[in-house]
């Protein structure tokens, strides 16, 4: 049987033969040594098949015994999300994420707070120590709202029950010869956090009152007082460890030490003569304890700020701190000045530049409900500086009118830069405000989010008496999470006053 039918196997076409040709390849050219070496660096790190079974096969039978540094675990797991209070829409945010300030991220004291590194020029009029808080006056008592004093009993955990007050209440020593405040370490996630807090202080104190040399005993990464507090801090941040008698004693043992060591330094005057040798604060420990001030003064009364009148001048609405602390140095405030807040709410940002800068700083704020809160800001303020041992600017809170209120408009005759938040102001509110500023001393400057007018750069005969010509303007951008009110950017503008531009009209 023919397999290929009328094909025969002459018919058939041979296989076609394929030849191949190696062609050269120009080699790479080989790499400089310093690449070479990191590049046998990271492939001498990288783990081999058989090394990542053999670590994993050790790994399962290893019994899983809980670490300081891991709550338990042995494995990488993903940042849980602390629970937290709602924020309403007027209750600010200190930022503790400042990019003018490096942090360091070595050993447990990762977010210790580096000095300030910004453009700014140094204010060598300021001053930084407080004298009373370093004496003996009032044997170092005053009246001031403790963490305690705002932690709900009911809001403790279950587990605190059996537990007397005793137990829970720790005290810690601020670098200053005054009183010691007292925390609650039972209260809940919607109240301050205790142990967050205490240890935020110690890397503070660490880091802006000590020398290098006296760092080592806060710092070490081994057996420093901040380690001790970290440590003690990541077995009570567990759920299941929450309460533990034993636990808490451990971390009450680590505040005592802590305390020790901040009563040595203020006996041998070391804190004291630091702060005489600064004369500036880092961003992140002013907005720290303008944080402190507002979770015990506004935070529990934080719903009055919700009632306003909507579409009128009164709307309350905040400028950040950030934000704050990049505007006023836009502007030059210095120590030895003054500042008014026209429209100051609770008064954060009067209170920001008295601790700040250590301006004279004034503020003046019609609605009655913030105008309490911010009182009571005034007064926790005072309290927390002298804790700290921080001398602040001289702080002066006005209610009413600013349009009408005779010690305001004093205060503005001899201001050196003045704040206006009139992103909602009427167009007469700001015609208003221009007359006012007639009586401004040369060279003030005018911060705002809107100009008071039309403006220009050109002074024309014809405009000439336009009270607006006084005004020269400087746009400047700001960013997101700058303003209460929207999450993105935008312009705010400094006006400053020039009298000279009318002469020879």
């Amino acid at each position: 049987m023919n397999l290929f039918q009328s094909k025969t196997w002459k018919n058939l076409k041979a296989t076609p033969t394929i030849r191949t040709e190696r062609v050269p390849v120009a080699k790479k050219p080989a790499p400089l040594p310093s690449k070479a070496a990191s590049t046998k660096a990271t492939q001498d790190q990288r783990p081999t098949a058989s090394s990542s079974r053999a670590a994993s096969a050790t790994a399962r039978s290893r019994p899983a015994t809980p670490s300081s540094d891991d709550h338990g675990s042995s494995q990488p797991r993903p940042n849980k999300r602390k629970a937290s209070r709602q924020r309403s829409p007027a209750q600010p945010h200190f930022d503790d994420d400042d990019d003018d300030e490096d942090v360091s991220a070595k050993g447990p004291a990762a977010t210790l707070y580096k000095r300030q590194k910004t453009g700014r020029k140094v204010d060598s009029k300021r001053r930084i120590r407080s004298d009373e808080a370093f004496s003996e006056a009032d044997a170092g008592v005053f009246e001031m709202i403790h963490a305690a004093d705002i932690a709900s009993v009911n809001k403790r955990s279950k587990l605190a029950v059996s537990i007397t007050t005793e137990k829970v209440t720790v005290e810690l020593q601020y670098p200053s010869n005054s009183q010691r405040e007292r925390y609650d370490l039972a209260c809940g996630n919607d109240t301050i956090n205790s142990f967050e807090e205490i240890l935020e202080i110690a890397k503070i104190v660490a880091d802006v009152y000590l020398t290098e040399e006296q760092k080592h005993a806060f710092c070490d990464p081994d057996s420093g007082l901040i380690r001790q507090l970290q440590k003690a801090n990541n077995f009570l941040s567990s759920i299941k460890y929450t309460m533990n008698k034993v636990l808490l004693d451990g971390f009450k043992k680590a505040v005592e030490n802590y305390n020790s060591a901040i009563e040595g330094l203020l006996e041998e005057g070391a804190l004291a003569t630091n702060l005489d040798a600064m004369h500036h604060l880092p961003l992140r420990m002013v907005h720290f304890i303008l944080q402190q001030v507002y979770d015990r003064a506004v935070s529990p009364k934080v719903e009055l700020l919700k009632h306003y009148e909507n579409g009128s001048d009164n709307i309350y609405g905040e400028l950040k701190p950030r934000f704050i602390s990049e505007a006023l140095a836009e502007a030059g405030l210095k120590s030895d000045q003054v500042f008014v807040d026209l429209g100051s709410g609770v008064g954060n940002v009067v209170l920001q530049a008295a601790l700040e800068f250590g301006c004279e700083s004034w503020g003046c704020e019609m609605m009655e409900n913030a105008s309490k809160l911010a009182d009571a800001q005034e007064k926790e303020f005072t309290a927390r500086c002298r804790l700290w041992g921080i001398e602040r600017g001289p702080v002066r809170l006005e209610r009413g009118n600013f349009l009408q209120n005779a010690a305001i408009i004093e205060a503005i005759t001899k201001a050196d830069v003045i704040l206006v938040n009139n992103e909602v102001f009427s167009q007469e509110l700001n015609q208003n405000l221009i007359q006012l500023f007639l009586d401004l001393k040369d060279g003030c400057k005018i911060i705002s989010l809107k100009k008071f007018g039309a403006g220009g750069d050109e002074v024309s005969f014809r405009h000439a008496n336009d009270p607006e010509n006084v005004l020269v303007y400087t746009e400047l951008p700001y960013y997101s999470g700058s303003v209460s009110w929207t999450g993105v950017g935008g312009r705010y503008y400094i006006a400053k006053k020039d009298g000279k531009r009318l002469e020879g009209l």
